[in-house]
């Protein structure tokens, strides 16, 4: 049996779904409903509750997929940190109380964050940290850091996926929808003076990876194996939507002074942090997580095609 956490998110209710088609024994739960979702497959439960003790011992629980985390830019820091980090730590020992031997964690490649400045820390593979104020990315490290000392001391199977940019059929939140956006219109912005590679990975490729990293340990990389700059990405997602595409150079010093007025006097939804991410090169070499979860099947270009075209390639 299989525990899902925010089995009603954006993953989490697409695995959902193809678990339950698959006959594939889970149980989900998420502090919003997911009503697609019998009623014993799902709980409204939310990851700090500690009845996540009887849950998993109730049903037998034997792996655990922890993809429930805060995903909102401007949030309450506290809730954020009470949700992501106490929350992740209860799931974590009610896991352990009840000998879970299998723990998924869906992390992400923000945690890469800026690797050409300095002030970033090197993980347990000498990989290089430094997401800077990016509240998102930094507790997402804090929870591998938490996961892999409880795996240690309990000896649980501990795999840590750090998702590529996740993008499905239509879209995808944030990055995708842009793609989206300007597949419609055609207009996108680049930084002027940065055009740095991306690596898109799509949601099936995400359930796979997950699904093969039960009872396998170690950091894992999870993105299409090919990549393409930004600017190339929005252009042919305007040409593949059959419009010309036009393109916004911005100065990243002065745009990020002007976001960081407008985001502060609550003008805009977009905190100046994206317009940074915007310059940087968060792709890895996927070679291990080939060898040990199995190669994915889209390509940065075919998820592309999915995301203007709203069809599987």
């Amino acid at each position: 049996m299989i525990l899902i956490t925010g089995a009603a998110g954006h993953i989490g209710k697409r695995m959902a779904r193809r678990f339950l088609k698959e006959g594939i024994e889970f149980i989900g739960i998420d502090v919003a409903d997911n009503f697609e979702l019998p009623d014993y497959r799902f709980v409204k439960l939310d990851i700090r509750d500690p009845a996540i003790d009887r849950l998993i011992a109730n049903n037998g629980v034997n792996a655990i997929i922890h993809l429930a985390f805060c995903t909102k830019p401007k949030m309450n820091p506290k809730v954020r940190d009470d949700i992501d980090l106490n929350g992740s730590k209860n799931l974590v020992q009610c896991a352990v109380k009840n000998k879970v031997k299998n723990f998924i964690f869906a992390s992400s490649g923000r945690v890469y964050g800026d690797k050409n400045s300095p002030g970033g820390i090197y993980d347990d593979d000498g990989n290089y940290l430094n997401p800077k104020d990016d509240e998102y990315a930094v507790n997402k490290i804090k929870v591998e850091k938490m996961l892999l000392q409880q795996a240690k001391e309990h000896a649980f199977k501990l795999a840590i996926l750090r998702l590529g940019i996740v993008c499905w059929e239509g879209g995808g939140a944030g990055f995708g929808d842009m793609l989206r956006a300007t597949s419609k219109s055609g207009r996108f912005f680049v930084l002027a003076d940065k055009n740095p590679p991306i690596q898109l990975v799509h949601v099936e490729d995400v359930i796979e990876a997950c699904c093969h990293a039960i009872g396998k340990e170690g950091i894992f990389d999870v993105a299409a194996e090919d990549t393409m700059t930004i600017y190339d990405l929005f252009a042919e997602a305007a040409r593949l939507g059959g419009v010309k595409p036009s393109v916004i150079r911005l100065w990243e010093k002065p745009t990020l002074l002007i976001m960081s007025i407008l985001w502060k006097i609550g003008v805009i939804p977009i905190p100046p942090l994206y317009v940074r991410m915007f310059g940087y090169d968060i792709t890895r070499d996927i070679t291990k997580t080939v060898h040990t979860l199995g190669r994915p099947r889209y390509s940065t270009q075919q998820i592309l095609h999915c995301i203007v075209q709203k069809t599987p390639s």
